[in-house]
């Protein structure tokens, strides 16, 4: 990992926490000029809404000026790194000991950098089903490396970007070079309920220019409830499954066979993690049933 920067809108700038890497501030004025150029909405761009993709430009954009092979490409709403599956203890610990976000950083690059995938990303945790498997065609969406220099794609927006750069890459003809990935192991958690940055401007009519733009892989449909159980029926788009049509091709298979071990072994440690947790769980369930009494404290 080269130089750790945070790319960030100037309107934004003066309202994010600091850590001691800095800020790379791209301009409110070279964003709506993007913008304007790469606009995918039948309305003009509204410079108070811009969404996520010149921001995205940009990172790739530095990350080709300071000599760098790709970027990680982060949304500001992710809450919790978790593997293998869902939003357990276990699952946020074993990130944590294992070094966090550079953890996801390191097992992302290395597939992106042993295959054909040029946008290689960890799975959304709100994703039902999940597949042992080192990555499989798919959409990267909120935590994802992209490869920059030659063979780039530019970004579009505003509106599910993520989607349809995914789209560009795992459709193009030189397959053998290029396609999206996910890493289904890997997972991430987002904000429940935000009203700042993108979400507070979705509504339906984000799925219906998805589906105008890709109308051979993204159909409308209307569901019934929130993904959480509650809320009135609202227009969602469902991806298809092929989608994207190009494979995930193994160019350096010793570097693959790294990830594996690498991704094995992580299975076991929080496997062995996970039931100490449940020992420990049903211990102090145990002790109370015992002797109701009992502080937790003490147990």
């Amino acid at each position: 990992m080269n130089d750790i920067v945070w790319v960030v809108n100037e309107r934004d700038a003066g309202e994010y926490e600091r850590d001691d890497h800095p800020m790379c501030v791209y301009p409110k004025e070279w964003s709506l000029a993007y913008a304007q150029k790469h606009w995918m909405l039948a309305s003009p761009p509204n410079p108070g809404f811009l969404g996520a993709f010149p921001g995205r430009e940009w990172a790739c954009l530095d990350a080709e000026r300071r000599g760098c092979w790709g970027v990680l490409q982060l949304d500001d709403n992710i809450t919790t790194l978790t593997f293998p599956r869902g939003n357990s203890k276990s699952c946020r610990e074993i990130v944590n000991r294992n070094g966090g976000l550079a953890m996801f950083a390191d097992i992302l690059s290395a597939v992106a950098l042993s295959t054909n995938g040029r946008m290689v990303g960890a799975n959304l945790g709100a994703m039902p089903s999940i597949k042992l498997g080192i990555a499989r065609p798919g959409f990267p969406y909120s935590c994802f490396i992209e490869k920059v220099g030659s063979g780039r794609e530019s970004w579009y927006g505003p509106y599910e970007d993520d989607i349809t750069h995914a789209f560009q890459y795992g459709t193009r003809a030189d397959a053998g070079s290029s396609t999206a990935l996910v890493v289904p192991l890997l997972r991430y958690e987002k904000e429940s309920k935000s009203k700042s940055a993108m979400r507070s401007y979705y509504d339906h009519t984000r799925a219906v220019s998805l589906q105008k733009i890709f109308p051979e892989a993204a159909n409308i449909v209307i569901k019934q409830r929130y993904s959480n159980g509650m809320g009135a029926p609202r227009i969602y788009h469902q991806m298809r499954s092929d989608a994207i049509r190009n494979k995930l091709i193994i160019k350096d298979r010793a570097m693959f066979r790294q990830v594996k071990t690498r991704i094995e072994q992580l299975l076991i440690d929080w496997w062995e993690l996970h039931q100490g947790l449940v020992r420990e769980k049903i211990t102090r369930r145990s002790v109370r049933v015992v002797n109701p009494d009992t502080d937790n404290a003490a147990l």
